[in-house]
């Protein structure tokens, strides 16, 4: 049983967290945020310095840009299906330009743009539709792509995902999903590797946001240990 005084820290468990699922509910916003700010920031900086900035991807350039706007703006039906005012859709530039390297950044738009609708298995499909050889967008899109099989309940499938993002070893991408796959295991019940993820947390990524308050989540984990 959990009797700790954690009373200073939000964390706080100022009701012990009766159920995993509750403990999920009530972080839901620190567990599920980032992605999409990931990939737009990391995907608007390398697609337009290395994507976009190609002669042959000007014209799929412009076409993103509207969506883009929309996508700032959360306005996803509209980023991902068009307006009246020319603008076509992440989905049509996606598929009026594959092959191209903006195409490919259309389908990470496209697949954030679902998963932000609730709308997990399209996301899922056109998340899997993008490729780049780097070591920062693509692992991001490997942890999108776990957010929604976690919250589809697909949980192996989240948990290869949430790995091959931690695998990057990225500084910015990896302790982030470190952190969720940790919270992955926490709500299927499996403390003691929720507890060395956290450890893991810590030792790897010291300097990362998530691994401060690595040490009330590992305590926490372990007390709940039969």
């Amino acid at each position: 049983m959990a009797d700790k005084k954690q009373t200073q820290d939000p964390l706080d468990l100022e009701v012990a967290m009766s159920s995993s699922e509750a403990f999920i509910i009530k972080y839901k916003n620190k567990f599920l945020a980032g992605i999409a700010a990931i990939v737009i920031v990391v995907g608007g900086v390398l697609g337009y310095q290395h994507f976009i900035a190609e002669p042959n991807e000007k014209k799929a350039s412009e076409a993103l840009f509207k969506g883009e706007q929309y996508f700032m703006a959360d306005n996803y039906e509209f980023a991902l299906n068009g307006d009246s005012l020319g603008y076509e859709g992440f989905l049509k530039v996606a598929d009026e330009f594959s092959g191209t390297e903006a195409g490919q950044l259309a389908n990470a738009y496209a697949g954030i743009c679902y998963k932000n609708l609730g709308k997990n298995d399209e996301a899922i499909k056109y998340l899997k539709k993008f490729s780049a050889d780097d070591n920062l967008v693509s692992p991001a899109i490997y942890g999108a792509i776990g957010d929604c099989y976690f919250e589809s309940n697909s949980i192996k499938d989240a948990e290869s995902y949430y790995k091959k993002a931690i695998d990057s070893k990225n500084n910015m991408i990896a302790p982030l999903y470190t952190y969720r796959l940790a919270m992955l295991y926490f709500n299927n019940g499996d403390n003691a590797k929720a507890a060395e993820l956290m450890e893991k947390l810590k030792d790897d990524y010291p300097q990362s946001n998530e691994a401060s308050d690595a040490d009330k989540y590992i305590e926490y984990f372990q007390n709940l240990k039969k």
